[in-house]
């Protein structure tokens, strides 16, 4: 079967048989569950599913609408309650492009909230973003066919299609995809009340994008934090690294048992709140060290990710020696270009 069929099948399978292929829930607190994205060829981000009074609130809706409906699936077997609330964390793609899933199963009216800033780089730069990568797809499928034929195993093979159908799949739904920006915007926080839980959404400074809010319940103490801190290395394009430190510190101090992070699994006190702040200072420091020195930025890529790997490769996922150097790059790009 080629790779186009499995891509109509992909997009046209029900979406309960999507769903368990997506996301693993796991309870966290009370009527609180984390929806925990599995491996996929564009990557899904974590939710956090909120059970309140007679509605539910969702965190973030992955990168594509049959994501958020797969999901939204799976919210229905836990719970009768419609979807009222769905907050995105920040504009990255992985966040929101599922946002459309939620209006059209509830009619009835669901509010999408984000910060003021949020919204407003949706529609200055995720929009750009995805017409620049309908452009670019078919490339990137191309390139997967390439690595098709030079496949030497049924293993290796199978992977490719695989990757080869789902990305078939991503790009047919960017292209009928319709942007649904968020509803209801805020500067600083915007509080929930109700009768079984209090929901705090909290711009605390800019961190991985200018916008991110955490989502905190204190009774329950839970910690939702979309990208600003999650189980994977840092991706730093749209951040603001020293302000990113003064952010986290800011969140730290919130009195949380529980984090639910946009990637990896659900975590338990503040250990990587300190190792993320450490890594960015170490970051900050020996790029401008380097850039001090007369480096370039191809001789301080090398020294400083030498330096990083060295000290906290182990402390990462496994792919931190490769993401690194583009974290010196922006470093050092902060550090030659502040203003």
């Amino acid at each position: 079967m080629n790779g186009v069929l499995l891509a109509i099948l992909f997009l046209f399978l029900p979406a309960s048989s999507v769903a368990d292929d997506l996301f693993d829930i796991k309870p966290v607190a009370d009527g609180v569950y984390a929806a925990i994205a599995k491996p996929t060829y564009k990557v899904n981000c974590n939710a956090a599913i909120i059970f309140l009074d007679d509605v539910v609130l969702v965190v973030d809706t992955h990168s594509k609408p049959s994501a958020a409906r797969a999901l939204i699936e799976q919210i229905k077997k836990l719970t009768p309650k419609p979807v009222k609330f769905v907050v995105n964390t920040h504009f990255h793609w992985d966040h929101y492009q599922g946002n459309e899933a939620y209006p059209s199963s509830w009619p009835a009216g669901v509010e999408i909230i984000s910060s003021e800033a949020t919204r407003t780089s949706i529609e200055q730069r995720g929009i750009p973003r995805v017409k620049h990568e309908i452009l670019t797809m078919p490339a990137e499928i191309e390139q997967l066919r390439a690595d098709l034929h030079k496949a030497s195993t049924p293993e290796q093979r199978a992977s490719i299609q695989k990757d080869i159908s789902e990305a078939e799949g991503y790009l047919a739904e960017l292209k009928s995809m319709q942007i649904t920006l968020p509803t209801m915007t805020f500067d600083h926080s915007l509080i929930l009340h109700r009768k079984s839980r209090t929901v705090e959404i909290l711009w605390l400074g800019r961190a991985h994008t200018d916008g991110d809010v955490f989502v905190f319940l204190p009774k329950e103490k839970v910690l939702v934090t979309g990208d600003a801190l999650h189980g994977w290395t840092p991706y730093m394009g749209d951040s603001y690294p020293y302000d990113w430190i003064k952010t986290l510190d800011v969140a730290e101090k919130l009195d949380f048992d529980y984090v639910i992070a946009g990637h990896g699994d659900v975590m338990r006190d503040k250990q990587k709140f300190e190792l993320w702040k450490q890594y960015f200072g170490d970051l900050l420091e020996q790029t401008a060290a380097a850039y001090a020195d007369g480096a370039t930025l191809d001789q301080a890529k090398k020294r400083v990710s030498d330096y990083l790997i060295s000290k906290y490769a182990d402390r990462f996922d496994p792919n931190f020696p490769k993401s690194v150097g583009s974290n010196v790059v922006k470093a050092y790009q902060v550090t030659a270009f502040a203003p």
